[in-house]
């Protein structure tokens, strides 16, 4: 049952005296107008659908229908009238509150929004208070109505569609800068400001701007309903390409504009885009304007309604600079890699080569002296085949740092047209009868600063490689040019050209790969152009290559023009000169077998040898006084100091001393940039004897009269053998007894201080310093004080060991173990000298 609350209207006061009763009547009248005009008020708000209420002036509220009573729970007698707010939301009471002050204030319509909760329930619904004054006679505002009105839906149907508006504003401010465009004719579209037709032109516009600017190439192809595939429309990049007109290219087949291979590959990735519905890539190379041009394809496909054709966009972008680039980068880490691989091996691997050469040389020699009868013609040829293939061992170290970049060359100024034309006899020799060579090198010779022997194994290589591009024989034409450039500078020009079988575009741009070849398996290294290619570059050249399959090859390699006159050539010494003649030279070599190998070879040659195996060794020997005439070092050692630092300390000392360096790869050491430093006389490993032989004489030739003889004592001595260890013992004594020497052994020092104290006759100590009761060098000195000037050889395994101050009272040596007859033999003659 509804409880509805009563109307509290403001009291009517009348009057009561005499006079006034007649007015009785209008009194009573205007209280039944008054109740009829409260029931129809009353009956209004509780037929109305919303909160109706109303409040006295000053804003107490003393009436609510119903709907409020029912809707908040409000009891209809309540103590305290000005409660309402106790239904509002707290987060909008003051917002209510606040508005209705004002609006009590200023006689303003309240209009506000708040939440009521609802009795049965608990919920919050949003509702639309409002309230206007009624005003009496005199102005003044007499009460207020107000209604309250459920407004929840629209409120959240209003955030919900704030919501979405977020939400849209959010995706539309997410779109890409390409959504531009589509966002504004969107909005023309709404507008209806744009027609459709004119949006596609638009459209159509941006396409053909974008197809027509870009530097790929785009086509469309269409694939029918019957299976054909033809073209609808091409690009510009296309019609130039193709060198067609783009209106005449609707229609056209794929054969028509790609050939037969190529159209195949595109049909076949066409119908893998129809299949798959999915874009598709690949590459494709193509041959244009005499080479070869590689492309990246894209297909897309777009299909237009299930009973139309179905249409193919296409882009093919050229990729041939990206893959020359590629192709230069991986050659230059190819080149690098083997460079730094060639760089790492060469000097230990031509460190072996040299022991087998050296030892080949020294078998020949043995085998052309007192055992000539056992050189068979069998063993004859064992040993010639051995020597040609550490021969070719060594030529393919030298093609491979020539290939990196990384020989040492030795450039001299070389009049060029004198060096080839002084070539004709090798190269005639060499390419054999069937192959005319002729040459071109008219004056005036003009000079290059290049390494004379590097620069004829250049020409020697190019020619060997046109011998066999003519297998059944042809024409060599050789010839030397002048280039006068007042851009780049004057340039000398050797063309190398044959009349041979030539090469097709795609082994032409292979040509200067390392380890590829054009000759049968077996027959080539494919070194040999990278050779020449590495050999011109490092002499800051340049070469080109030119070839047409049955027109032949030319090569052409050019050299920077030097002003330097041209260095007269070395005379090579006559055999019978090339011997030594007693002059001393120290060899230093840290690697056992090359040492050894390198001193028999310059025993053989006559000269008298000192071999050490460190620098600090080597040093020792210099600091001592040792008389020799050349030092023959490697260049590339551990420890301190390093050979070039020996070396200029050892010449600063004597400037007379000669200095032959030797290395099988000396790169930032005595070489640096590809060429051998000024005055460093290099000779590179795996060498000769003859070689050897050669570079001693010119460099002792060169310097003062022959040095005297090294002063040896005669006969043999008795020698104080004190080595702890047995075996060792039993070696160095039978090593000792070759060399025809007596030989004391003692086990301990105390062994070696009772001989000593005997009186037994003594010529010199040979210790090892790891004796078990008292080191060697303390032995010595003990020795030494007993016998004064007694000759010393320390023998260790401690590479860092150094004689002290101590012994500069006499001869004294150091030998480092492991050790040889010929470093032992060389100590012993020091000391006894």
């Amino acid at each position: 049952m509804t409880v509805v609350s009563s109307l509290i209207l403001p009291p009517v006061h009348v009057s009561r005296d005499p006079e006034s009763a007649a007015g009785g009547s209008v009194e009573a009248e205007l209280r039944r107008k008054l109740a009829e005009s409260e029931a129809r008020f009353a009956a209004l708000a509780e037929a109305m659908p919303h909160m109706v209420w109303s409040t006295d002036a000053e804003g107490v509220a003393d009436y609510y229908n119903s709907c409020w009573h029912d809707y908040t729970g409000m009891p209809v007698h309540r103590d305290g009238r000005n409660v309402w707010t106790d239904y509002v939301h707290p987060d909008d009471v003051k917002l209510a509150e606040d508005a209705w002050r004002r609006s009590l204030a200023s006689g303003e319509p309240y209009s506000v929004e708040y939440r009521l909760r609802r009795a049965g329930d608990g919920s919050w619904r949003w509702f639309l208070g409002r309230a206007r004054a009624v005003r009496g006679a005199d102005g003044a505002i007499a009460r207020w109505f107000g209604a309250s009105t459920d407004i929840d839906d629209v409120v959240r149907a209003r955030e919900e569609l704030a919501g979405r508006r977020r939400e849209l504003e959010r995706l539309a401010a997410d779109r890409a800068a390409d959504l531009v465009d589509a966002e504004r004719r969107l909005e023309v579209e709404i507008a209806g400001r744009r027609s459709i037709e004119s949006e596609r032109a638009e459209v159509d516009a941006l396409y053909a701007a974008y197809i027509d600017n870009t530097t790929d190439g785009v086509f469309v192809v269409e694939a029918r309903p019957d299976g054909r595939v033809v073209v609808e429309t091409v690009n510009r990049v296309i019609a130039r390409a193709f060198s067609i007109r783009r209106d005449q290219v609707r229609g056209l087949s794929l054969r028509h504009l790609l050939g037969d291979a190529a159209a195949d590959r595109l049909a076949e990735n066409l119908a893998e885009c129809l299949r798959t519905n999915k874009p598709v890539r690949y590459e494709e190379t193509v041959e244009r304007d005499g080479g070869e041009r590689v492309y990246e394809v894209t297909l897309a496909p777009v299909t237009i309604g299930p009973a139309r054709s179905t249409r193919i966009v296409g882009s093919a972008r050229d990729l041939t600079e990206r893959r020359r680039a590629e192709q230069q980068l991986r050659q230059a880490q190819k080149m690098e890699a083997v460079g730094q691989l060639t760089g790492g091996i060469a000097h230990d691997f031509n460190n072996l080569l040299q022991v087998v050469k050296g030892n080949l040389d020294l078998l020949a020699l043995d085998l052309a002296g007192p055992a000539a009868a056992l050189r068979t013609p069998q063993i004859e040829r064992r040993l010639k085949d051995a020597m040609a293939g550490a021969a070719r061992g060594a030529k393919l170290t030298r093609q491979l740092l020539a290939f990196s970049r990384r020989q040492p060359l030795a450039p001299k100024a070389v009049a060029v047209a004198e060096l080839v034309a002084s070539m004709l006899d090798l190269l005639q020799r060499t390419l054999g009868e069937t192959v005319i060579v002729r040459l071109d090198v008219a004056p005036p010779h003009w000079t290059a600063l290049v390494d004379p022997a590097q620069l004829e194994n250049a020409v020697l290589n190019l020619a060997i490689n046109a011998r066999d591009a003519m297998p059944g024989g042809g024409t060599l034409d050789i010839a030397v040019r002048n280039l006068m450039d007042p851009v780049d500078g004057d340039r000398l020009e050797i063309r190398v050209a044959d009349s041979g079988t030539g090469m097709d575009a795609r082994t032409l741009s292979r040509v200067f790969e390392p380890f590829f070849s054009t000759k049968p398996e077996g027959k080539g290294t494919g070194l040999g152009l990278p050779q020449v290619q590495g050999f011109i570059e490092q002499s800051s050249g340049r070469i080109e290559i030119e070839s047409q399959p049955g027109a032949g090859t030319t090569v052409r390699l050019s050299l920077p023009r030097s002003d330097a006159a041209p260095v007269a050539a070395e005379e090579t010494p006559r055999l019978a000169d090339m011997r030594g003649r007693g002059e001393s030279i120290l060899v230093v070599e840290d690697d056992d077998a090359v040492r050894r190998a390198v001193a028999d070879l310059l025993a053989a040659l006559g000269y008298a040898v000192t071999a050490a195996g460190s620098t600090r060794e080597a040093a020792a020997l210099l600091d001592r006084g040792e008389r020799f005439q050349l030092l023959l070092s490697d260049v590339v050692m551990p420890g301190q100091p390093t050979p070039p630092e020996l070396a200029r300390e050892a010449q600063t000392a004597r400037p007379e001393l000669k200095v032959l360096f030797m290395s099988g790869y000396a790169e930032d050491v005595v070489v640096h940039h590809g060429r051998i430093d000024a005055d460093v006389h290099l000779i590179q490993k795996p060498y000769r004897q003859d070689e050897l032989a050669v570079r001693l004489r010119r460099l002792l030739d060169a310097s003062a009269p022959p040095p005297e003889p090294r002063a040896v004592r005669a006969g043999p001595v008795t020698v104080l053998l004190v080595e702890d260890d047995a075996l060792i013992a039993m070696g160095v004594a039978d090593l000792l007894a070759s060399f025809g020497h007596t030989v004391i052994e003692a086990r301990t020092a105390a062994d070696a201080q009772a001989v000593i104290r005997e009186g037994r006759p003594v010529d010199l100590v040979l210790a090892d310093l790891g004796l078990p009761d008292m080191d060697g060098d303390a032995l010595a000195r003990w020795c030494r004080d007993e016998r004064p000037n007694l000759p010393v050889v320390f023998a260790t395994g401690r590479a860092d060991f150094e004689l002290g101050a101590a012994f500069d009272d006499g001869p004294t040596q150091v030998v480092t173990k492991p050790f040889d007859g010929l470093t032992l033999r060389a100590a012993l003659d020091a000391c006894l000298a």
